[in-house]
């Protein structure tokens, strides 16, 4: 019957190290490493021994140490073997070793039977408000991105990824244009926050016969530029860029592009206050 569950930012080892009497954790952390265990450094022993839940899996004795490296036998659904550590107390290693089979976790003796589908841990946070409305976790400080409901076919909208900074509207439609393929129109993507460029944008083929021949070429050739390191220079002693495309077919109720959106030839420097 557990209400709350949260998640520790920095690890339960950085919780530990900070809160040396415990805060609010009770008992030991398991660790995979030589140590074995780990508990608060200032915790008293009998503080600890009282918070000790655990049990051996033979005799049923309180009991908080892993040794022996001993697991579970028990099978699973899925006909693979559970092999969760389990608990043995000092009295019970011998005959552990003797009938590894009989080995079996607390959950597999309460027939816990594990779930079919994975748990949607980041709906979660974001229920729990742990993920900002741009996307940063607050937990692990990287950004999440949301899941659209997208097809994957083919798309006369094209996504063009890593696009030099300094590249321009009249570049793009140059650099596919000598593949004999047109652009019709250019949408920078910004960042929503901060406005600012960071090497994308959606391209709108003139046909599907344009952006199916892009899509396949995979990578589109811009412009080379003077490169001054030897080691990336081609005979002509120019490095080229290659941008990468792929489909990007409008959400069901996407409306691309908005009736504001007007072209512009050089990508947005970030003026969003």
């Amino acid at each position: 019957n557990i209400h709350l569950v949260v998640m520790v930012r920095g690890g339960i080892e950085r919780y530990l190290k900070t809160y040396k009497e415990g805060g609010y954790w009770k008992g030991k952390n398991y660790l995979f490493d030589k140590r074995m265990d780990q508990a608060p450094p200032e915790k008293s022993q009998q503080a600890l021994e009282k918070d000790v839940e655990s049990h051996c899996c033979i005799c049923e004795k309180k009991y908080a140490q892993y040794r022996g490296q001993h697991k579970c036998a028990h099978s699973l659904p899925s006909g693979l073997q559970c092999s969760v550590p389990v608990i043995v107390c000092d009295d019970c290693q011998s005959s552990a070793e003797s009938r590894p089979g009989s080995l079996s976790c607390p959950l597999c003796k309460e027939n816990y039977q594990t779930p079919d589908a994975a748990p949607d841990l980041i709906g979660q946070k974001r229920k729990l408000g742990l993920i900002e409305k741009d996307g940063k976790d607050l937990v692990t400080g990287q950004r999440v991105e949301r899941k659209r409901d997208r097809q994957t076919g083919p798309s006369q909208r094209l996504f063009v990824g890593k696009i030099p900074l300094t590249v321009t509207a009249s570049n793009l439609r140059q650099a596919f244009g000598a593949l004999g393929v047109n652009i019709e129109r250019i949408h920078w993507i910004v960042d929503h926050v901060t406005c600012a460029f960071y090497g994308s944008a959606f391209c709108y083929m003139s046909s599907m016969e344009d952006a199916k021949k892009a899509q396949d070429l995979g990578e589109i050739p811009l412009l080379a530029r003077k490169s001054k390191k030897k080691k990336y220079k081609n005979n002509r002693g120019s490095c080229p860029i290659f941008v990468r495309v792929a489909y990007a077919p409008l959400g069901e109720k996407e409306i691309w592009p908005l009736d504001a959106h007007v072209e512009t030839e050089y990508p947005p420097l970030g003026t969003c206050s």
